[in-house]
């Protein structure tokens, strides 16, 4: 465990405050609890936008291979009784 010094506005000390009282836990608890989850969701968010890139990409490549295949699928309808 590393000790931190760090500043916060007067406002936000009082609500971290007043959330540490309802929580009945320590201002570090509390303080290391937000940053976990500030990383957690920020981790979250560039996986999100990895997933979106890649859904995107296949999206198009599907199409290719839909184009693709078109011309052929026609061609075989043609033989279709």
């Amino acid at each position: 465990m590393v000790y931190l010094n760090i500043t916060f506005p007067e406002d936000l000390k009082k609500e971290l405050d007043l959330e540490v009282r309802r929580e009945r836990t320590k201002r570090s608890t509390l303080i290391q609890k937000a940053v976990r989850t500030y990383l957690k969701l920020k981790h979250q968010k560039a996986v999100d936008v990895l997933l979106k890139e890649g859904y995107q990409e296949m999206a198009a490549e599907s199409e290719n291979v839909m184009k693709d295949f078109e011309k052929a699928d026609r061609e075989s309808w043609k033989h279709v009784d």
